[in-house]
């Protein structure tokens, strides 16, 4: 099943100034087969060293040469390191010293290609407390599969041909909103796609993500000893709850003090399990600049893990699509908040704003907040009906902006609309996205 970070990878691979790459991400989203996939569509040697598996001795002396790196690497690998070598480390976690020696490929060995890449790995960083020399090695944050990853993937080539020139014909949009119910019960783990492919059977898809779901919270006690894991456990179940809302502790966890629950949380962001969208006030780009981190609300990693933690069947989401989520508006939003987090974000990290204004009489809530050429613009996740936008326009008043987007299931269009406020007539040019073109956010 081919990913779009192949291309990125040939992109790296090639450059000049090539470092060392640490790919991270949540476990199971496919960071090994990834980098199989792209040394076999490259013809690479790939030299594959589990860490899990294989201890290296020449990274835990107390002075560390890199000839004796590679030596052990060829010996124990029984190959030789060429040009066209590409050397991975994987569950590199399981060997911190490793992680600082990374910066000396790029120093002393820039034409050896290198790639790393591990389960937990955002928790290791932070616990050996890493600061990585500036320019001495690149990341790339690699999220679930797509909906175009998808669509690719079931062999719907032409149709999202169609999609991304923007061909929005009546068949085109029959076509993807039908595929579009299969992937939020799908979802977008490679071995649940991968499940769905091989059987034809949306019943094996629901093992599936329950396997990883258990091997998630099997991970709870790696995250940190001194964590209680059964309280970690209970808040992972408990932000399907509250997904897409403000969190308050204790609606997360009566029984536990605020300061507990942070903590837990913060485990769980940090595995990737769960993305945080904090609230910023928005007035101009960089987003981040203010960004108040005490404010924020929690998605799921992957759609599909969340219908299987709400015991969501296939039969339910159709019947919701068919009513454009006019009861289970989360799962539009959920769907929206997994493809903007990674969407042009692949050397950051999932990044996701929104804005909220809970205080005084005014009360309102834009979904999310996009960058675009420098400006800010809204994007309201919403059903196909025309209504319910006022937090959308009080935002546009206070900040007097001018465009928004909006995605839903009605169909791609451009149109102005407005909305009286204490008696001031706002104004907005509205695009309609279909939920099935998100990712083509940038470019419509």
């Amino acid at each position: 099943m081919r990913r779009s970070a192949q291309n990125d990878l040939k992109t790296w691979f090639a450059s000049a100034d090539r470092r060392p790459l640490i790919i991270r991400g949540a476990r199971q989203v496919g960071k090994s087969t990834l980098i199989k996939l792209f040394s076999e569509e490259e013809k690479l040697d790939l030299l594959e060293i589990n860490l899990e598996k294989m201890k290296l001795q020449s990274v835990t002396k107390d002075s560390f040469e890199m000839s004796e790196l590679l030596d052990e690497i060829q010996l124990r690998t029984k190959k030789k390191i060429t040009k066209q070598t590409l050397i991975f480390f994987d569950e590199i976690q399981e060997s911190p010293q490793l992680l600082k020696f990374l910066r000396y490929f790029y120093e002393e060995k820039p034409e050896i290609a290198v790639v790393a890449a591990g389960s937990l790995l955002e928790i290791a960083l932070k616990k050996e407390n890493f600061s990585f020399p500036v320019g001495r090695v690149d990341f790339y944050h690699l999220g679930p599969m797509t909906y175009f990853e998808f669509l690719l993937a079931t062999q719907n080539d032409f149709l999202l041909e169609k999609i991304k020139t923007h061909d929005f014909s009546d068949a085109v949009v029959n076509e993807a909103r039908k595929l579009l119910v299969y992937y939020y019960y799908i979802g977008g783990m490679p071995k649940a796609i991968d499940t769905y492919i091989k059987t034809g059977s949306i019943t094996t898809v629901r093992d599936v993500q329950e396997q990883i779901i258990q091997t998630y919270i099997a991970d709870f006690p790696k995250y940190n000893a001194r964590i209680n894991f059964d309280r970690v456990e209970k808040i992972f179940y408990s932000v399907a709850t509250q997904l897409g809302r403000k969190i308050i502790y204790q609606r997360l966890d009566s029984d536990s003090k605020s300061r507990d629950i942070k903590k837990a949380l913060e485990l769980l962001i940090d595995a990737r399990v769960l993305t945080q969208c904090h609230h910023t006030e928005g007035n101009s780009s960089p987003l981040k600049g203010e960004m108040d981190e005490t404010i924020f609300k929690l998605y799921f990693l992957d759609i599909g893990l969340l219908n299987a933690v709400m015991r969501l069947d296939f039969s339910q989401l159709d019947e919701e699509m068919g009513q454009n989520f006019n009861t289970k508006g989360f799962l539009a939003e959920q769907f929206v908040a997994q493809h903007l987090a990674y969407l042009n974000n692949e050397k950051r990290g999932p990044e996701l704003y929104y804005w909220l204004k809970d205080k005084g009489t005014q009360k309102a809530e834009v979904d999310f907040l996009i960058q675009k050429a420098g400006k800010v613009i809204p994007v309201e996740v919403k059903s196909t009906s025309t209504g319910h936008l006022k937090s959308l326009f009080y935002y546009l008043k206070e900040k007097r902006i001018t465009d928004a987007y909006k995605v839903s299931l009605s169909d791609y269009k451009k149109i102005t609309a407005s909305h009286k406020i204490q008696n001031e007539s706002i104004e907005v040019k509205l695009t309609n996205i279909p939920h099935y073109a998100i990712q083509e956010i940038y470019n419509l």
